[in-house]
């Protein structure tokens, strides 16, 4: 099994606990614009993703660079720009107002709840901030080698292949 999983597999792991802690929780304790967001930004960034890895697999080189690109520009707006600065920001600074003081939420239980949420957001930033560098290992792979390196795919130490 250890001699199978892909390179960023603790990564991995941690990134869908957290997600899914956020979304369950978001849901259980009612904050869904949380998880709907979480799920928004998710999935918009995860389509040019799985094309570029799809374009990868079938060896199109130019089709990898677009859709890497497209990938990296989509990564930057919606990780590392609206998940931190717009929905984090929002649940740190706007959910003590809209919940307990707008709201109905005891704020002795805003108090508990929300401790654990601003340490999952704070995970999943750190998740992203983490594949960020390897999209730019990639990237300068790509650019300096004109080669297409799936750095996540891949162990530390095992050989890889070139395309």
């Amino acid at each position: 099994w250890s001699s199978t999983v892909r390179g960023d597999f603790r990564e991995m792991m941690a990134h869908h606990i957290v997600t899914n802690c956020l979304i369950f929780l978001s849901s259980y304790y009612r904050f869904t614009r949380i998880g709907s967001m979480i799920f928004l930004v998710h999935d918009l960034s995860d389509v040019p993703i799985d094309m570029s890895k799809l374009a990868n697999f079938v060896k199109w080189k130019t089709t990898t660079i677009i859709c890497f690109v497209t990938m990296v520009l989509m990564w930057i707006i919606t990780r590392l720009v609206i998940f931190p600065f717009v929905i984090c920001r929002s649940v740190l600074e706007d959910s003590y107002e809209y919940l307990v003081v707008n709201g109905t939420m005891d704020p002795a239980l805003h108090e508990a709840y929300f401790a654990f949420f601003h340490f999952l957001l704070g995970s999943l930033v750190l998740l992203h901030v983490t594949w960020f560098i390897i999209l730019l290992r990639i990237g300068w792979t790509l650019v300096s080698k004109g080669e297409t390196h799936d750095y996540s795919e891949h162990k530390s130490g095992e050989k890889q292949k070139s395309s």
